[in-house]
């Protein structure tokens, strides 16, 4: 679903320094809206709240925030990868109009899980009162619905009306936002749901179709099965070592029977937000010249083309592959690199502990790999090779974990390790996967993964 970033590499080619400038903000909410938003929510408001609120409101805050927001992209895995695929096959089909009803489908099934895990969490675990039980619970299923709409906004070509939604959003927030743990919850809720509201208004003004569903919507099981627990591992790739140190070496007791790792927390949160010049470079560069390439392969393939020529295309794409993993490792090294040297200013500056800084370095190390990931799995859902996709998170999942656990006792000096050893694990798979899977590809479209010779279900790998 790249047809965003056709028009965003369209607009930073042609609007000089400010058509670039324009994009990349774009390109930044549009790729990585639900990050950019709620970390930079949490940093503000722990900047914020001393002094002003109560020392057990911030914590409460804090804990509200973090477990909504991880919680959130959790709920969110198992409907949001499969949804993306089934929208991008109709819209490849030219049935627009079925897409409302798959979207509405996604948000109920996701909003309700997101209701039900905010009911057990933070109305029993917490021990949160009624009223912030329900406001918290409110906020994570907004977030969830927000992850789930998000990825689908880059079928439109009404990317403002997306960075206008997110902002509206923020200001909402901000001009709601009180000194009490209710007041805040209320503010974050609104804000989350306004947010929400703009966005479906923005899909449904490129959809407008009356939304319907029936037998033709239901995706293939084993595919479905793929998609859902590639989606479930790619989320929980990104938490599963920040959820492992909740239980760690340096945490807390906040809210309940919830617990965090302030220290680690905050490092990783703002190594983090070193993801959104890489998934801006993806959206607008890199996915768009790759889907071109892969265009022009499948136009030989379906056309009079010589075995000649379609090779040349296949040696096209690994051409296209090669250059764009360049591009993303030169420019993110870059940010890796800055994130290093200027840990410590920026720590002072923030005022954040500096015992972070060693989750921070190693995170924005980590987000390099991680880019280099989700690379690799864009052009394996081109191949239709979802259990790969499945195979590169899940390399992520299990070397993350098996990091962290071994490094168990080292304390501060460890944290972020455990991302950063499963980013780099999951950037090795995935990078060999598509180099063997591009040397194949050929094979794969004409035999190894056509439908009218292996059936409709396709390959599991």
């Amino acid at each position: 679903m790249a047809g965003i970033g056709f028009q965003l590499a369209k607009m930073a080619g042609k609007g000089g320094f400010g058509g670039i400038v324009g994009a990349a903000a774009y390109g930044a909410m549009v790729s990585a809206g639900p990050w950019l938003v709620t970390v930079v929510a949490t940093l503000a408001l722990a900047r914020w709240m001393p002094g002003r609120v109560a020392a057990a409101d911030i914590g409460a805050v804090q804990t509200v925030l973090i477990y909504g927001f991880s919680l959130s992209a959790l709920s969110a895995a198992p409907g949001s990868l499969l949804t993306v695929r089934l929208v991008s096959d109709r819209l490849y089909a030219g049935q627009e109009e079925r897409v409302p009803g798959l979207v509405i489908a996604a948000l109920l099934a996701g909003g309700v899980l997101a209701f039900a895990l905010g009911a057990v969490m933070f109305g029993f675990l917490a021990g949160l009162s009624f009223r912030d039980a329900l406001l918290a619970t409110l906020l994570l299923t907004w977030l969830t619905q927000i992850w789930i709409v998000s990825p689908l906004l880059t079928a439109i070509h009404h990317y403002r009306l997306v960075t206008l939604s997110y902002v509206a959003g923020a200001g909402t927030a901000a001009l709601l936002i009180g000194h009490a743990l209710t007041s805040i919850l209320i503010a974050l809720a609104a804000g989350a749901v306004t947010t929400l509201i703009l966005l479906l208004f923005a899909l449904r003004h490129h959809f407008r179709a009356a939304p319907h569903l029936d037998a033709a919507d239901r995706p293939e099981p084993k595919q479905a099965l793929l998609l859902v627990l590639a989606g479930c591992a790619a989320a929980g790739a990104m938490w599963v070592d920040k959820i492992m140190l909740w239980q760690g070496p340096g945490s807390v007791a906040t809210l309940g029977a919830l617990r965090l790792n302030p220290v680690n927390d905050y490092g990783s949160f703002l190594g983090i937000l070193t993801i959104i010049p890489g998934l801006t470079l993806i959206l607008i560069a890199t996915e768009t010249r790759f889907d071109r390439a892969f265009g022009d392969l499948l136009a030989r393939c379906t056309g009079t083309s010589t075995m000649e020529r379609i090779e040349q295309a296949r040696r096209e794409i690994l051409a296209v592959i090669l250059r764009d993993f360049r591009l993303l490792l030169v420019v993110q090294s870059l940010f890796a690199a800055l994130s290093w040297v200027f840990a410590v200013p920026l720590f002072d500056a923030l005022g954040g502990d500096t015992a972070g800084i060693f989750a921070f370095r190693h995170t924005a190390a980590g987000v390099l790999f991680h880019l280099i990931a989700i690379q690799m799995t864009v052009i394996l859902s081109y191949y239709d090779l979802f259990g790969r996709i499945l195979l590169v998170w899940g390399s992520f999942v299990i070397a993350s974990i098996a990091a962290v656990w071994l490094q168990w006792d080292l304390g501060v000096a460890a944290f972020g390790r455990g991302y950063m050893t499963g980013a780099l694990a999951a950037a090795a798979v995935g990078f060999a996967t598509v180099l063997h899977s591009t040397s194949q590809l050929t094979y794969l479209l004409f035999i190894g993964n056509n439908p009218a010779i292996i059936g409709a279900r396709g390959r599991w790998f």
